[in-house]
């Protein structure tokens, strides 16, 4: 059995980039505005994404993992800003139609129960009678 053992990490003591002052402007907008990060998300990575930023704290851009996640989401969702828009002005479409759906599947749900099972249970009672074996 071959036992896998874990990359040394090393650590540097120097300030990370993004603790530069100059930097920080930059950064606020990847980083969730004014670096205000106050929600936190777990996510699962591959070894190659781990391995990346691992890389962004090792080479002292960033101070934790967490920081360079931050970032490369920031950075992702800027890239993508068209995208967003379009998701924006579907959004209340999107929301109309699901309460839509759900009422019809509602009222679909409420039929079914309605004709299917409430009504045997009723009608067995008033007739005294079980459904069973037969004598």
């Amino acid at each position: 059995m071959v036992k896998k053992t874990k990359k040394p990490q090393m650590y540097c003591a120097a300030l990370p980039l993004s603790a530069l002052p100059e930097l920080q402007e930059f950064l606020a907008p990847f980083l969730g505005g004014e670096g205000n990060r106050e929600n936190v998300i777990m996510m699962r990575l591959g070894n190659e994404s781990a391995q990346r930023l691992d890389d962004l704290v090792e080479g002292g851009l960033f101070g934790s993992r967490s920081e360079a996640a931050a970032f490369l989401v920031g950075a992702g969702i800027q890239a993508q800003k068209e995208l967003f828009k379009k998701i924006a002005r579907h959004s209340e479409e999107i929301k109309r139609v699901r309460q839509e759906l759900r009422g019809a599947a509602l009222e679909v749900l409420k039929d079914v129960s309605g004709s299917t099972g409430q009504g045997k249970k009723t009608r067995q009672k008033k007739s005294g009678k079980k459904k069973g074996k037969r004598a």
